[in-house]
């Protein structure tokens, strides 16, 4: 394991990631990490840069490459973390749905559809490349919505794939926070990305009890972050011994991120309006030979997850992470090839599924639904028609309808246009 491919190495997320995998230079066998991007510009920064960090860490090489094939060809990892359409698209994967009174957001519900449409058929293209020029590396996939483009991936087949997703370290960090405990915690959790509950849990070595009183969210929460906590806590005192992941809210009280959204507006627009100074502390960071990195996209544990994989592959010791992956008999609660989430063990002997635990039992009827939608997104997600189209959409919880669907595809060919891929 000598070469890490990064797509989407101009992302403002990239420093934070290879500052993590600098920081981890000694105990990781690369050798080399490459950059590649469709957005020139911001690569350049980011390439010279990262760089410059880990030259000056006496880390690996950072090189660029300017074309998919050769970012691929021959190497060891891929970390997939492009976003398809940008931030464009991603305003109206926010905006989109609030026309119908439906929350707006980029993984959950609608957004995350159309989220979706345009990330599995690039994801399933770096599949291909990856099968005829580097046909033993791993896909690292980063890309949202994880649990429906790292479905196709398992569903396609041909290339080791696994989906990564680090909300459940955040939201353990989150409540460990509001309960004034050191970061010291486990637990165990089943479910989809985005949609898992945790039990079992210990902080700092003791069992969780949820206090009836309210607790603070983190105090860098903004106002959409701090009413997902708040929403937590509310379902966590209704099904005893569990936490549920900070995203159900969405599914579960829908019109309070309706309202939420339109008083404050789109999260995109907050982000699009950072990326200029993002840029220019990069490309000033770049220009120095010992360059410090003081703010990118991302929290301060960015990136920590990606490289706890990497080790563990190549590490003869088991290291327990949660994942996605295919369900192999990990839980009844979904079929044997359903991509879940839960904890594994991981080394460079492979892969061990741990026995889930079960889930509350009020969220199965949600869980079954999300199932089937999720396996119905990532199979018309690339080649399906208008037809199969609207139904996965209606088969998201929040939409539920033929007819809504219908609606809310044809007002997105004409929001979208180009960014949308067409239908079969």
């Amino acid at each position: 394991m000598q070469t890490l491919t990064i797509l989407g190495g101009g992302s403002a997320y990239t420093p934070g990631l290879l500052q993590a995998l600098i920081a981890h230079a000694a105990e990781l066998p690369l050798k080399t990490v490459r950059l590649y991007d469709i957005d020139a510009a911001h690569l350049a920064i980011v390439a010279r840069l990262t760089a410059a960090m880990a030259q000056h860490a006496g880390a690996f090489k950072v090189e660029v490459a300017d074309t998919l094939e050769a970012a691929i060809e021959g190497t060891d990892l891929v970390l997939n973390s492009t976003r398809p359409g940008g931030l464009a698209a991603r305003r109206i994967d926010e905006t989109l749905p609030l026309e119908f009174g439906i929350p707006g957001q980029e993984t959950v519900g609608p957004g995350g559809f159309f989220f979706a449409l345009r990330s599995v058929p690039e994801a399933l293209r770096v599949a291909a490349t990856m099968q005829a020029l580097a046909p033993h590396a791993t896909l690292l996939n980063y890309t949202n919505p994880s649990n429906i483009v790292t479905q196709a991936l398992v569903d396609r087949g041909g290339v080791k794939v696994i989906g990564l997703c680090d909300q459940s370290d955040e939201d353990m960090q989150a409540l460990c926070h509001a309960l004034d405990q050191p970061a010291r915690y486990a637990f165990r959790c089943n479910g989809l990305n985005h949609a898992t509950w945790y039990s079992d849990i210990l902080l700092d070595g003791k069992a969780l009890a949820v206090p009836s009183a309210p607790l603070p969210p983190p105090d860098d929460y903004d106002e959409e972050h701090q009413l997902r906590f708040e929403l937590s806590l509310q379902l966590a005192r209704k099904n005893t011994g569990f936490w549920p992941n900070s995203y159900l809210p969405y599914y579960l009280f829908p019109k309070a991120f309706v309202a939420h959204a339109r008083r404050v507006g789109p999260r995109s627009d907050v982000v699009a309006a950072s990326l200029d100074a993002y840029y220019t502390h990069f490309e000033a960071e770049g220009k120095s030979a010992q360059p410090q990195l003081h703010f990118y996209r991302g929290s301060a544990g960015f990136g920590d997850l990606a490289v706890t994989v990497i080790r563990a592959l190549a590490s003869i010791t088991p290291h327990e992470l949660v994942l996605n992956l295919p369900n192999h008999g990990a839980t009844p609660a979904f079929a044997h090839d359903t991509v879940i989430e839960t904890r594994v063990r991981v080394s460079n002997a492979g892969i061990e599924r741990l026995a889930a635990p079960q889930l509350p039992t009020s969220f199965y009827g949600l869980a079954t639904r999300l199932e089937r939608y999720q396996r119905l997104t990532a199979k018309v997600a690339n080649a399906g028609d208008s037809q199969a189209r609207v139904a996965a959409l209606a088969a998201n919880p929040l939409v539920g309808q033929a007819l809504l669907a219908a609606r809310m595809l044809s007002r997105a060919q004409d929001s979208y246009g180009a960014l949308l891929p067409p239908a079969a």
